[in-house]
């Protein structure tokens, strides 16, 4: 039998709702309904429809992933959005709903950009019939000009993509160890560049981020839509910890700006925020998505990259394996369940600050009743024995009328 069919293993309805609630969140019956439509997360054993039944239990790690769709649902109440969020940051989602969004986005850029190209033609066009315009011609040529929120969107999709195209060819050198872009270019005036012999002269591939930039370049001045009909589904899930890994790091980049120079420099602390919002809007995601792909359509830059499987974000404040053990100790050890207050634990899942303050302070207290807390412990060894829940194993014995009923 395996883990994942031995009842001890899964996370029962009833505890993974106490879960969200102890992070202070809600979801809806009919929110998780939707989800479960969505196929956001995996169906529960026994009957879906008896949601808090002690009987129903969930796959290991459904609490965490609801606790995030939580979490999520304050900034977006799109499902396709949650979805994008979710896959994102690593988790697993139906790439047809991954695909789904993309070409959403896609589509949406280009209809809205699609007036500003026909505009921007028209406006070449008649410029090359008349020339100059004299006043009355500006005025009648008004209706060329495209939407201010046609605009906007062009300069920030613009924007965007000079931002990562940049960075992302710095970065590709840079994590190669190659330093030679941040040095001085000393080519003489009258020496011809021959590239063929510069290859045998320095390997088959330097400055792996011009390449990059480049075929980021190209790409860019594509419609949107035609750059995702060009992708299957392996070369988008390969596209993302690259993606993921390069905004991080250019959001890194814009938190430093941003500490730095404060508010009180306006522009140059909005250029930190612009750098930040890159990898935090599901937008910006598409847009670095979609160029990243761009350059690792070259398998040597792909060779060069580092290794991005273990790239994990929003991580809970307290997992659902140690929600169970405070829980537990919360009931053990006298004075412990003040720290698992719900004002406290909003607390620690608020902000990052908040859950180093809670855990200093689950630190002291554990310091204070170390005894008592390790009595406790030890009439548990199935909680604290081992690890939960990507243990090998956990000791417990199947419940009878659950196995009988899911057989019916």
């Amino acid at each position: 039998m395996s883990q994942n069919e031995r009842v001890g293993a899964r996370e029962t309805a009833q505890d993974v709702w106490d879960y969200l609630e102890f992070a202070g969140l809600h979801l809806t019956r009919d929110q998780l309904v939707r989800i479960h439509e969505r196929r956001v997360i995996d169906e529960p054993f026994l009957n879906p429809n008896s949601w808090r039944d002690p009987r129903t239990t969930y796959a290991p790690g459904t609490a965490q992933r609801i606790l995030r769709l939580a979490q999520i649902k304050a900034k977006s109440k799109h499902l396709d959005e949650m979805a994008w969020r979710l896959w994102w940051e690593g988790a697993s989602v139906e790439p047809s709903y991954v695909r789904g969004y993309l070409m959403k986005m896609a589509k949406r850029w280009d209809e809205r950009l699609s007036e500003f190209r026909t505009a921007a033609a028209q406006a070449a066009q008649e410029e090359q019939l008349q020339g100059e315009r004299d006043v009355l011609d500006e005025v009648f040529f008004k209706h060329l000009k495209p939407a201010p929120s046609v605009t906007a969107l062009r300069k920030r999709l613009g924007k965007g993509s000079d931002i990562y195209v940049e960075f992302a060819g710095l970065l590709i050198d840079l994590l190669r160890g190659d330093f030679s872009v941040l040095g001085e270019a000393n080519v003489p005036l009258f020496e011809r560049f021959d590239e063929e012999h510069e290859e045998e002269k320095y390997g088959d591939f330097r400055w792996a981020g011009r390449s990059a930039l480049q075929a980021m370049q190209h790409d860019a001045k594509l419609p949107y839509a035609r750059l995702v009909d060009g992708l299957d589904d392996r070369q988008i899930e390969g596209a993302r910890p690259v993606a993921l890994l390069f905004t991080r790091i250019i959001a890194s980049f814009g938190e430093i700006m941003h500490d730095g120079f404060g508010a009180t420099v306006r522009d140059r602390d909005a250029v930190g925020t612009s750098l930040v919002n890159l990898s935090e809007s599901p937008e910006e995601q598409v847009l670095c998505l979609l160029l990243t792909s761009s350059f690792l359509k070259d398998g040597r830059i792909r060779a060069s990259l580092p290794d991005t499987s273990q790239l994990v974000i929003h991580s809970p404040a307290v997992s659902y394996g140690d929600y169970l053990r405070l829980r537990y100790l919360a009931k053990e050890v006298p004075g412990m369940d003040a720290l698992v207050s719900p004002s406290q634990m909003r607390d620690a899942f608020d902000s990052p600050e908040g859950a180093e303050s809670w855990r200093a302070s689950l630190e002291e207290f554990r310091l204070e009743h170390l005894e008592e807390i390790e009595e406790a412990m030890a009439d548990r060894p199935d909680l604290f024995g081992l690890k939960w829940p990507d243990g090998e194993e956990i000791e417990e014995e199947p419940d009878e009328e659950v196995n009988s009923k899911k057989k019916n």
